[in-house]
């Protein structure tokens, strides 16, 4: 089984679609060097390969019987006992062997990427696909651990997928390698990114449903942060205005409110009292519907200045 059902959506979406020749040859070199393992048989050699999803056995059976014409495949399937008992689906090639292996440029010694099949956007675009449906995987876009991975066995191998992926011109990705048991993973952590591989490797629907669910769930963290910020300044303002309503109780136990002789001072202290819950905005609309004329909520900050020096020298006296 897949390691996810979003992994298999994009198996699906990718091999319902058709591509070119260009493309379906650097699909295969990928597919068959990640997979491709080299038996004798009747004193021939042949190439087996095995997946678990049988889309894509069925799509890579059907690449090979276009691209190499006159081809000798079988296609079977067993239980795996082993682990989950899930099916797994084989794809033996029993002719054309070398012809496949030079076309293809394969050698499953070698940890080099054939330069002939990855020389242009289109085969890189062909090569990354056919790693994807032979190894890769992608976490749900559901969960927070946003994820994208192709594993292989060889270290070096690894490494060269990594220049090859951070090479492309239309994003600048952000592969990293790194060692996972016996395995070594090529992987993408940001969402944004995974979502742009996904549509580069042409699974569009697929990356739009990442990318919906990214933007989802940024907005739904934007929003509590907009919330906690919002009970963080209101909390703020409340202990502001209850150290000003402090200094006003001592300004008017001192001298009396209505003996301070500046009248907007005067009313804005009457009004904090009256409102310790008030923004500054709030302050100055009260202030303005009092006086009869317009105050800012600049001004409400000079008065408050004013009456906090009030309250100093009053403490100093």
């Amino acid at each position: 089984m897949e390691k996810s059902s979003f992994t298999k959506e994009i198996k699906d979406e990718i091999t319902s679609l058709e591509f070119s020749s260009m493309v379906n040859m650097s699909l295969l070199s990928a597919f068959l060097k990640c997979n491709g393992t080299l038996k004798v048989h009747d004193k021939k050699e042949i190439v087996v390969l095995k997946t678990e999803n049988a889309q894509v056995a069925k799509y890579i059976y059907n690449l090979l019987k276009k691209e190499f014409k006159g081809v000798n495949l079988t296609f079977t399937f067993r239980k795996n006992m082993r682990f989950n008992k899930s099916y797994e689906y084989l794809i033996n090639i029993f002719s054309m062997v070398d012809e496949i292996f030079e076309k293809l440029e394969l050698d499953f010694l070698s940890s080099k990427i054939p330069l002939k099949l990855t020389n242009k956007d289109e085969k890189v675009r062909g090569y990354a696909i056919g790693l994807f449906l032979c190894s890769g995987s992608c976490s749900n876009p559901i969960s927070s651990n946003y994820h994208f991975e192709i594993y292989t066995h060889d270290e070096e191998y690894s490494k060269n997928i990594v220049k090859l992926f951070n090479k492309i011109k239309v994003y600048p990705f952000e592969f990293k390698e790194i060692k996972r048991r016996n395995n070594y993973v090529v992987y993408l952590k940001k969402s944004e990114q995974i979502a742009s591989f996904l549509a580069y490797m042409d699974a569009n629907n697929c990356s739009l449903t990442y990318e919906g669910y990214r933007l989802d769930r940024d907005l739904v963290n934007y929003t509590n942060r907009q919330a906690n910020l919002d009970v963080y300044n209101y909390k703020k303002s409340i202990k502001k205005s209850e150290e000003l309503i402090k200094i006003i109780n001592l300004i008017d136990d001192r001298i009396g409110i209505d003996n301070i002789y500046n009248e907007k001072i005067r009313e804005l202290c009457k009004l904090r009292k009256e409102n310790p819950e008030a923004s500054y905005n709030d302050l100055a609309s009260l202030l303005s519907e009092k006086l009869s004329k317009k105050v800012s909520k600049s001004n409400i900050n000079h008065l408050i200045i004013k009456i906090k020096e009030m309250g100093e020298r009053l403490n100093e006296r």
